[in-house]
């Protein structure tokens, strides 16, 4: 892990000149995740020609590679680079809660960048509990923790465990943060509804936390203003309580809500991800909007 740390350590428009090389050799001679790429964009866009699906995907290989280099950059970002760098929007929705002792389920997708996310999360002073996915390389995934937790205020909980420490920190006040995007394993369990013109699985968890204890679901928009500069806005999605609410619509409230992102800014969503592997189950029914 080294070099990845030495390479944290450049100046950042040495690693944007790094990332402009390593944008034409991932997109033109590697061709990574091509194949993926351009399926998921096809099937999210039918109504775009073949020249419109290839320029955003072209776009995306610059977002995924400057993505990849500003990682590394997370090694040795100051607190006053993440402050302007990364701007926080409508705060305070989540603060009140907070100061009034009850915590709150933050959801994302993938956009943006949600490792610098991470670092302004830390400098609210704000204790933030981060699932996350357990990387299959234990040398990068203890990279990865350490440089997430750089600022404190992080507390890192595997996707495996979240439930029984959900559980056992159930009183403390705190931001809860997932990113809900991700194709869970078990179609079978999830919950179906239709997502950029497709049948789409998704996670439970986010709705039975909230349902379970009773906490406020908000919507983190991160959106990228222009090259290392990026924005986080607060909506909320859901608040207690939820009697009323039919199961299924704080998940489907967060669908149509990312999907009207993903529609603004294409080019900043993570389409190398195998989002749609999964077949919907013949004995599952599905929403469609």
């Amino acid at each position: 892990m080294f070099f990845f740390k030495l390479l944290g350590q450049l100046p950042l428009f040495i690693l944007y000149g790094i990332a402009n090389i390593l944008k034409w050799v991932f997109y033109g001679i590697i061709s990574y995740r091509k194949k993926v790429i351009l399926g998921n964009l096809s099937r999210s866009f039918p109504e775009k020609s073949a020249k419109e699906i290839k320029q955003i995907a072209f776009q995306f290989y610059g977002y995924l590679t400057d993505q990849l280099l500003e990682f590394f950059k997370g090694v040795s970002l100051t607190e006053n680079q993440v402050l302007e760098r990364v701007e926080l929007k409508n705060q305070e929705l989540v603060q009140n809660y907070i100061q009034k002792g009850i915590p709150v389920i933050l959801v994302a997708g993938h956009q943006g960048n949600w490792e610098w996310a991470i670092h302004r999360l830390a400098l609210t002073k704000i204790t933030n509990d981060i699932v996350y996915q357990k990387l299959n390389n234990p040398d990068f995934n203890e990279f990865s923790k350490q440089v997430r937790q750089r600022f404190g205020n992080i507390v890192l909980m595997e996707k495996r465990e979240s439930v029984i420490l959900t559980r056992d920190r159930k009183k403390i006040p705190r931001v809860i943060c997932l990113a809900a995007d991700q194709a869970p394993q078990k179609p079978e369990t999830a919950y179906w509804t239709t997502f950029l013109n497709q049948e789409t699985a998704f996670f439970t968890g986010m709705e039975r936390f909230a349902r379970e204890y009773q906490y406020p679901v908000v919507f983190a928009e991160l959106i990228r203003k222009k090259r290392g500069h990026y924005s986080m806005t607060y909506e909320l999605l859901a608040e207690p309580s939820f009697d009323n609410l039919p199961h299924g619509e704080i998940i489907e409230r967060f669908a149509r809500r990312l999907e009207k992102s993903i529609v603004k800014f294409p080019e900043q969503y993570l389409w190398s991800h195998r989002r749609w592997k999964h077949n919907k189950p013949e004995h599952i029914s599905i929403k469609w909007n």
